[in-house]
C-alpha cells in the first residue's frame, strides 16, 4: 500500500456513515475470556459498528461478554430478541445469561469463542456463510467469503472488502463474484 492510496480511502470513509451490526461495549467493561473478540469477529466478514450505549434501535447487533457490565442487559436484550431482529452473541455471554432470559429464538445466533477468540479465524467458509446470511440481510447485503476477510459497508451503499490472507481470495457480494488480492482490498464508492 502507499500513502496516497491510504489518504484517498481515508477521505472517502470520512464522508460516509458506517453500517453494520452494533457492537455493544459498555464503558469500563472487561473482556474476561474474550480479549480482542471485536477484532476477530470483524475478520469474519461481519461488519461491526462500535457503541457504548445499548443499541435498542438498530437492525442487528453483536453482544460479547463485555455487555454483562450492563445491569439491565437481560431486560434490554430480551426486548431486542423479541423484536425479531438478528442477534449475535458469544458463548461466554450466553453462559452468563443462562436462566436469565430465553436465548432459543431463531434470530439468536451464538458464536463459539470458547475463551479463545483467535480460534474464530479457523471457522470454515460454509459455516461463516450460514452465520453471516441472517445477520447481513437487514443491512441489505449477502456476503459469501472465506475467513479473514473484512467487510465494511456504508449507509450510502458504498463498501470496502479487505483480504487479510497472504493469498488471493474470491468473494461474492450480493451475487457478484470478485477477486481480492493478498493483503489487499477492493472498494465501491457511491
Amino acid at each position: 500500500m502507499n500513502i496516497p492510496e491510504l489518504l484517498a480511502v481515508a477521505e472517502q470513509v470520512s464522508r460516509r456513515q458506517p453500517a453494520g451490526l452494533a457492537a455493544y461495549k459498555p464503558a469500563n467493561s472487561h473482556p474476561e475470556k474474550e480479549p480482542r473478540v471485536f477484532d476477530f469477529v470483524g475478520m469474519l466478514g461481519i461488519p461491526l459498528v462500535p457503541c457504548h450505549e445499548f443499541p435498542a434501535e438498530v437492525p442487528a447487533a453483536f453482544f460479547s461478554i463485555h455487555a454483562i457490565k450492563d445491569a439491565e442487559l437481560p431486560t434490554r436484550l430480551a426486548k431486542f430478541i423479541a423484536s425479531g431482529r438478528p442477534v449475535l452473541l458469544t458463548d461466554g455471554l450466553k453462559e452468563e445469561l443462562a436462566g436469565k432470559l430465553d436465548l432459543s429464538p431463531g434470530n439468536v445466533h451464538v458464536l463459539a469463542v470458547r475463551g479463545e477468540p483467535k480460534r474464530l479465524l479457523d471457522l470454515p467458509q460454509q459455516e461463516l456463510d450460514r452465520l453471516r446470511a441472517p445477520l447481513l440481510r437487514p443491512l441489505g447485503h449477502n456476503l459469501r467469503a472465506p475467513n479473514r476477510m473484512g467487510f465494511y459497508p456504508f449507509a450510502d451503499g458504498s463498501w470496502v472488502i479487505e483480504n487479510f490472507h497472504d493469498e488471493p481470495a474470491t468473494v461474492e457480494l450480493n451475487g457478484e463474484s470478485r477477486q481480492v488480492a493478498p493483503r489487499g482490498w477492493i472498494m465501491h464508492w457511491k
